[in-house]
């Protein structure tokens, strides 16, 4: 049983070769940014050790919330990227099918791995994004994730960025900045030329959201997935929604009474499997990568690239010799209870 246990081998997980090359282009793309940003990246080595740029300042002007720095350094791993093209095949997602996509501007790095996942595997991703971001994200106003996302895309690293942007924060209308930080925000949308996603009441901002996603499909056509990523109002409605469904992927909408029906919400009312990507460090440890990396892992690592899987041959050996051996003792158990009562 010994060379049993100590004899596993490493195995390869589907799609291994897709997930590789998810997490490749994950790295291009963030070192892509990284020259594009130019003078307005400025590398904290206290806070971003690896030197990613993806990690922005405490506070800023565009900031929203509070946010967990030790998170935000978890989704500059390349291999969550791997992670996303997983959770998409578990979901059933086919080449050249629409994936509902909602971006914040608070994880930059898991925005990247997700763009890259969905187009690695060939699928069309339609992204409606908000540009607030909260502590350590894409709050740096003359770099924002809109100005990422365009970037990245003029380069020709991505084929898709955002058909539309709202400002985000409380009530997906920036109600947690202030007015100039509100009137930086519209700026930036309009300097990116993004559709601007503006209500006066959070119910219409989530309606519209539905409605234009709705309106990117074809006759008898329906999402295959939806990834959400962060906590944007216009995506998941109430923050108390992040509670009752589960981190990463969620092939039903489970039976509960949602305060405020997201987007995100009303796609799983019709069926469309949901990726959810807001406890980014339980998703990390659940597929055997580090918590904020440092330095950052090779690709590829981690349990979602590969196994430790028994020997068959080996287990199946050991077995019919430990059942011959017990039927041996057995029988002479039985052979020396018999001779000693004829005795």
């Amino acid at each position: 049983m010994a060379l049993v246990e100590f004899t596993k081998v490493r195995v390869k997980k589907p799609f291994y070769d897709e997930k590789v090359a998810a997490a490749k282009l994950t790295q291009k793309a963030a070192s892509t940014l990284k020259n594009a940003g130019g003078d307005c990246i400025v590398i904290d080595p206290v806070v971003d050790p690896n030197g990613t740029g993806l990690i922005g300042e405490q506070f800023t002007i565009i900031t929203t919330d509070q946010g967990n720095l030790t998170a935000k350094l978890t989704t500059t791993n390349p291999n969550l990227a791997a992670v996303v093209v997983d959770m998409l095949h578990e979901a059933g997602v086919e080449r050249g099918e629409p994936v509902a996509v909602a971006f914040t501007g608070s994880m930059p790095a898991l925005n990247i791995a997700v763009l890259a996942a969905i187009e690695t595997i060939g699928a069309r991703p339609v992204i409606i994004s908000s540009v607030g971001a909260s502590m350590w994200g894409a709050n740096n106003p003359q770099f924002t994730w809109l100005d990422m996302e365009k970037a990245l895309y003029d380069k020709g690293i991505f084929k898709s960025r955002s058909i539309a942007a709202s400002l985000g924060g409380r009530g997906d209308r920036g109600g947690n900045v202030s007015p100039e930080g509100r009137k930086l925000l519209r700026e930036i949308i309009a300097r990116d030329s993004v559709q601007f996603l503006e209500s006066p009441t959070l119910d219409e901002a989530i309606e519209k959201r539905v409605a234009l996603f709705e309106k990117q499909l074809g006759k008898r056509e329906k999402f295959a997935a939806y990834v959400n990523v962060g906590g944007g109002l216009g995506s998941i409605g109430s923050a108390q929604n992040l509670v009752i469904l589960r981190p990463g992927l969620n092939k039903r909408l489970p039976r509960a009474n949602f305060p405020r029906k997201g987007a995100m919400i009303r796609c799983g009312e019709i069926g469309v499997p949901l990726i959810n990507l807001s406890n980014v460090n339980y998703i990390a440890k659940k597929y055997g990568l580090p918590i904020a990396p440092e330095p950052m892992p090779d690709i590829p690592h981690g349990e979602v690239y590969s196994e430790l899987r028994y020997r068959l041959w080996l287990a199946v050996s050991v077995l019919v010799v430990y059942l011959i051996a017990v039927f041996v003792v057995i029988r002479i158990d039985i052979a020396n209870v018999l001779f000693k009562r004829k005795h």
